[in-house]
């Protein structure tokens, strides 16, 4: 058995055809058909059945199947692993970013890349800040974009923008037309969090400090992202802390929500790139934070 056999027994469970799995392939479906015979007398179990109305996975070809996109994905890092090593622009850059960054940042970070490296792949995957870690890890990713900072043994937080929290509300809430408040005007009890698995939540209570965080607000209500709490914040529902990324894009959607700026400089977060030491595409996430820096978002200020 090789990884050309696994390709073989992949494309075909996609395609459910032994043609357009040839195609893909780039054999002949003789030889492709040949091939993955071979590979079921060698196992001894039947991978797909051959039935008039097409190509089925079997039970036991579909648990093969799995295995075989593992093993695949495995390979596919070990050549990127070489590539980052012989040419880091050869292999795609892969980036996680959290749920609360991701969908505002993404076109300006997308443009950051490019002007640094414009030949240069990029995948982007969102996750909560534990799966981020987790996949750095695994080396599923190279870097985060997570907020910080982070101090985890063999891995090293690079700030790049510091990212302003604002109160967020309904266009008929008390607060809807000032235009800052100091921390201690914040209505603590009307606070609406997100769920755990965003550090959004973790900061939002560390900043507030009050055990009476979030009491007036309904028990059952749960928002797992920030589009959601401002539809909840518009018809009337309490207030949030929500970074100032967020904001033109969440009125756009939301034209029935306000933003209040909060005039204290601790109620923010340091936005950056976590990366494991010894990165070998250093020097081109150097030269992406230095232009973040010097061409930060709107709304946000450069770090050094």
């Amino acid at each position: 058995m090789n990884i050309r056999d696994l390709e073989y027994v992949a494309a075909v469970d996609r395609y459910r055809n032994f043609g357009r799995a040839a195609d893909s392939c780039h054999v002949s479906q003789p030889a492709l058909s040949a091939q993955v015979k071979k590979l079921e007398e060698r196992l001894g179990v039947e991978l797909f059945a051959r039935t008039n109305s097409g190509v089925k996975t079997t039970e036991a070809g579909s648990r093969i199947v799995l295995t075989a996109k593992d093993v695949l994905r495995s390979a596919q890092r070990i050549s990127d692993t070489a590539a980052e090593y012989r040419d880091p622009l050869a292999a795609p850059l892969r980036i996680g970013l959290i749920p609360t960054l991701a969908p505002f940042v993404l076109p300006y970070l997308k443009s950051s890349i490019g002007d640094v490296a414009d030949e240069l792949v990029t995948i982007f995957r969102e996750q909560p800040t534990q799966q981020v870690l987790a996949e750095l890890d695994s080396r599923m990713i190279d870097v985060g974009l997570v907020s910080g900072p982070i101090e985890v043994g063999g891995y090293k937080f690079t700030p790049v923008i510091r990212e302003p929290f604002g109160l967020i509300v309904s266009k008929h809430h008390r607060l809807a037309n000032a235009k800052a408040i100091s921390a201690d005007d914040i209505p603590i009890e009307e606070l609406l969090l997100v769920t755990e698995e965003h550090c959004l939540r973790a900061e939002t209570v560390a900043l507030c400090r009050d055990k009476n965080i979030g009491i007036d607000m309904p028990d059952q209500l749960q928002a797992m992202n920030l589009l959601t709490v401002s539809h909840y914040l518009a018809e009337g529902v309490g207030c949030s802390l929500v970074p100032m990324l967020a904001r033109r894009i969440l009125q756009c959607a939301n034209p029935d929500i306000r933003f209040v700026e909060i005039d204290d400089e601790n109620y923010g977060r340091d936005i950056g790139f976590l990366s494991r030491e010894g990165c070998p595409r250093e020097h081109i996430l150097m030269a992406l934070c230095e232009q973040i820096r010097s061409a930060p978002p709107e709304g946000a200020g450069s770090l050094h």
